[in-house]
Order: C-alpha cells, then sequence, then structure tokens
C-alpha cells in the first residue's frame, strides 16, 4: 500500500507543477460487485475497489490505474478459495504534436509497476479465472514497459490513425512452482479508418496484428503465443439527444509453440485456440443536461478449436451475451456519479477442465463516484 500511496503523490507532482496552462485532474473510485452460478456447481463472486487519477494540461495527459480486488470460487470437487489484495499498478502517459506536421503525432509511455499479487500458491492458482467471468483475471505481473507512437489525420470527412507499440514484459514469480517467469514481449501494430456519411453517421474498419515472443521460465523456452490478428467494423449514429454504436470484429490466432522434452519448442500440429467473433450493440441518451442513460448489449462467440473433440487438447466453443444499463449523473459542477447492472449468460463447451458443457449466469453491480477538480 505504501507503493501506491507513494506513486500517487508522484503523478499528483507531475500533473501539478508551475505552469501557465490549468490542469484538469479527474478522481475517481467505486464499487463493483460481480456474482454468477453454474450447472457445472461452480459458483463465485468477485469484488474490487478501483482508484484512478487522470490529468490533462494542454497537450499532455497522464493516468494512474490501481484497485482491490477480493476474489471467491467455490469449484465442484474442491474447497472454496478466496484471495484479497492489490491489483499491479498501471499508469500511462501521453503527448501530443498537433498541426505541426502532414499528421498528428501521439506518443505513449505506459507503465505496469508490480504492486500485485504474484508467487501463487495452489489454492490462489485456482482463482485466476475465466477473463469471461470477471473483470480482473490476473492478480500482479512484472515491471513492463509500452512506449507507443501513433500517427492521425483528418482530412474533408475521413479520419484514420496507425500506430505501433512495443511491450517489454518483465519476468516475475509466477507461482510458487514457476519461479523466475519471464513472459515474452509484443509488437504491435494498429490501424483505423471513418468515414463521415453524413453528420449523423459514421463508418468505421479497424484492425490490429501482433507477435508473441517466446515465454521463458529459468532461463528456458516455455511457450510461445501464435500471431494475433484482429480486423472489424463499426457504423456509429449521433443524434442531438442520443447515439447509437454497432461494432463488430473477428479475433484470429496462429499455432503456438510449446516446450517438448524439457528442452526446445515444438509448434503444435493443430490450432488449440478456435477464431472469435463478437459484436457491440450500444445506446446513450441524454435524458437532461445533468442525467444519462447507457446500455450495451453484447454477444462473443468462439468456435471450438481445431483437435478432435477426443483428445485432451480440445476447447469447445463458448457464447456469452451481456446486456448492462447505467445512469449518470452530474451532482456539482466537480463531482458525478454512476450506477449500473447488468447480466450474461456464458455457454462454454467441454475441454480438459470441464468434460460436459457448462452454462453460466452472473449478475454485475457498480457504483462509481468521479471528483474534478
Amino acid at each position: 500500500m505504501k507503493k501506491i500511496v507513494w506513486i500517487i503523490a508522484v503523478f499528483l507532482l507531475l500533473v501539478s507543477g508551475d505552469v501557465s496552462d490549468a490542469v484538469d485532474v479527474d478522481i475517481q473510485t467505486g464499487l463493483n460487485f460481480n456474482w454468477w452460478d453454474s450447472t457445472g456447481a461452480d459458483r463465485g463472486s468477485q469484488t474490487y475497489v478501483p482508484v484512478s487519477i487522470y490529468g490533462e494540461q494542454s497537450n499532455f495527459s497522464a493516468k494512474i490505474l490501481t484497485a482491490f480486488v477480493n476474489t471467491n470460487s467455490n469449484t465442484s470437487g474442491a474447497s472454496s478459495d478466496s484471495l484479497s489484495c492489490n491489483t499491479d499498478t498501471k499508469v500511462n502517459f501521453s503527448y501530443m504534436i498537433v498541426d505541426r506536421f502532414f499528421a498528428d503525432l501521439i506518443f505513449g509511455l505506459d507503465f505496469n509497476l508490480p504492486t500485485g499479487k504474484t508467487k501463487l500458491n495452489l489454492e490462489q492458482q485456482r482463482l485466476v479465472l475465466d477473463p469471461d467471468l470477471v473483470a480482473i483475471s490476473k492478480f500482479g505481473e512484472g515491471f513492463n514497459v509500452n512506449p507507443t507512437i501513433t500517427m492521425a489525420k483528418v482530412w474533408n470527412n475521413f479520419a484514420a490513425g496507425i500506430g505501433v507499440g512495443y511491450l517489454w514484459r518483465g519476468e516475475y514469480d509466477y507461482s510458487e512452482t514457476a519461479r523466475n517467469y519471464d513472459p515474452g514481449d509484443i509488437l504491435s501494430l494498429t490501424g483505423e479508418i471513418s468515414y463521415y456519411f453524413s453528420p449523423k453517421w459514421q463508418g468505421r474498419l479497424f484492425g490490429e496484428v501482433a507477435h508473441y515472443g517466446k515465454d521463458e521460465v529459468g532461463g528456458k523456452d516455455y511457450y510461445e503465443e501464435g500471431n494475433f490478428s484482429l480486423g472489424g467494423a463499426g457504423i456509429n449514429y449521433y443524434q442531438t439527444d442520443w447515439e447509437a454504436k454497432l461494432t463488430v470484429q473477428g479475433i484470429f490466432r496462429g499455432k503456438s509453440g510449446f516446450q517438448e522434452g524439457g528442452q526446445i519448442l515444438t509448434t503444435e500440429e493443430r490450432n488449440s485456440y478456435g477464431n472469435e467473433w463478437s459484436a457491440d450493440l450500444s445506446w446513450k441518451y441524454n435524458l437532461s443536461k445533468v442525467t444519462t442513460l447507457r446500455s450495451q448489449l453484447s454477444y462473443l462467440w468462439m468456435l471450438e478449436n481445431d483437435y478432435a473433440s477426443d483428445s485432451p487438447f480440445y476447447i469447445g466453443d463458448r457464447q456469452k451475451t451481456s446486456l448492462t444499463c447505467a445512469i449518470a449523473r452530474q451532482f456539482t459542477p466537480l463531482l458525478k456519479g454512476e450506477f449500473g447492472i447488468g447480466g450474461y449468460i456464458l455457454d462454454v463447451g467441454h475441454n480438459w477442465y470441464h468434460t460436459d458443457d457448462v452454462t453460466y449466469t452472473g449478475f454485475i453491480a457498480s457504483v462509481m463516484l468521479t471528483a474534478m477538480f
């Protein structure tokens, strides 16, 4: 906790120096609760309290984000497990150069500070849950550094951007048995182009590709995730008091490399990842000058992988449908709040963990407060 207080203090010094332009600072916190049950007798809950500080001055912005999380899981055939801890702390900086070159430039520098929980024991490892069930599926990792650069250009009714980033991921003890775990670095390239058909209609195309380096444990190659590709399209509709957005995307992963005989990595015979498709329909309505309603309907479909259904490496398909609704209100010029509720249904095909198909149902609620200075 002392580390988090120190980081917040440094952040406030960075955004509050002796400068002529005013500094806008937002501090946000709240309470998020997620509960689920399943046909396989698995149930659990996760509660977390996030704290974020965002500062902006002229072309510079910075953000710090951390949280305290409690996760409970009761798995069929195993005892109930629980873990309360801090998460890692994310620190993000960005600087924009606007109207000086043929395109605007955005420089980013992001850090992951290892303030969370690592070196997990066997019981705690059972709480590293499916990210489709919980918002926080990782409790901690190493010191990471992620510089990025983005170029953006607007002309006529078009807007386009392209960015490149490199994520250095530091070594840490993942568990009591997996010491000196060094995840591979990630090189990524993103791009997007949008077009305003009219003042009310906007279309967009976007994509991303990423290459993963080799993971190492104890200095030996352990795993290499297959290359990542994402492509999608969206359409937005704007009115004076409301707007709606529809986004559809697909994710495609290449074959991974696994350690064979404790010596070298061998590319798997078939792809252990199935293709992934998702769609999100969001809506926002300004009920008044101080009150806004929001909702989002999401659908996820992950196809089964390439292995035969009787193979120990087989992973069946999964489908998730979720709906969230929220109301946000500006109480004073310096204080706003938001209350949200939601639910989801997650159908998971059989795999090495579940020998039968399992259906999860979950409930989500959140309360957030933001103070502006």
